[in-house]
């Protein structure tokens, strides 16, 4: 991939229609200008006055989903999918409709997991579930059901491929869905203060415990006693 890409050919790949393809473009060079998300931000630095700007904002958002053409840029040779959450604040946010309450109980924002495959050292994105709070609430689901409307979306293209995961989805119902849809993964181990028992095969509990330096690898051996996975310690 190029360091310099034609952002209007880009957007022609992402968007069959020519015409979203062209309010793309222009919404995309806006951004990068604003380096900002906000819409406000994003509708100054477009030509013109920053309301008209706003409205097209609205109108490309009516028309499309950005969020579906993000799966075109998945990328077929990638060995593996990451998934990684990340939190948004937004502290100027209170009459937004969407924005709930982050961890720490008091500051504005929402959560974005994004799925991406890498590339050169890099992530390049493919898929995208925002969710807040204030949505949970809503529509009555959970982080959880969040995170696994993410990784459906992306199942038919995965394959064989393994999906990498940090120690925030390390918790038994996510392990339990992933193995109900035949989903390969790897996930970073949250241990914490109670770190989840293992059992081998005589229902025995599996001690991992490693010296500086080493490599241990517990292969068929039963996350709390109900997911079969393998667990490598170094």
């Amino acid at each position: 991939m190029d360091k310099c890409i034609n952002l209007s050919e880009f957007m022609q790949a992402l968007f069959d229609d020519e015409k979203l393809a062209e309010q793309a473009s222009e919404i995309g060079q806006a951004m990068l200008a604003a380096r900002s998300l906000r819409l406000t931000d994003i509708s100054v630095a477009m030509a013109g006055k920053s309301d008209a700007g706003y409205k097209r904002i609205q109108r490309f958002l009516k028309a499309s989903d950005p969020r579906e053409q993000l799966w075109r840029m998945f990328r077929e040779d990638a060995e593996y999918v990451i998934g990684d959450p990340t939190e948004i604040e937004r502290l100027q946010a209170w009459k937004t409709a969407y924005m709930g309450t982050l961890k720490d109980g008091k500051s504005k924002g929402l959560w974005a997991l994004m799925l991406a495959t890498p590339y050169r050292g890099r992530a390049i994105p493919c898929g995208v579930v925002t969710y807040s709070s204030k949505t949970i609430a809503v529509h009555q689901d959970s982080r959880n059901l969040n995170h696994f409307r993410a990784f459906a979306g992306l199942k038919d293209m995965l394959g064989d491929k393994p999906l990498v995961l940090d120690r925030e989805f390390s918790y038994l119902e996510l392990l339990l869905n992933l193995v109900a849809e035949q989903i390969h993964f790897v996930i970073r181990l949250n241990l914490g203060s109670q770190p989840p028992k293992f059992f081998d095969q005589e229902g025995q509990v599996v001690a991992l415990t490693i010296s500086p330096g080493e490599t241990i690898i517990h292969n068929h051996v039963w996350y709390k006693g109900k997911v079969r996975v393998n667990v490598i310690s170094t």
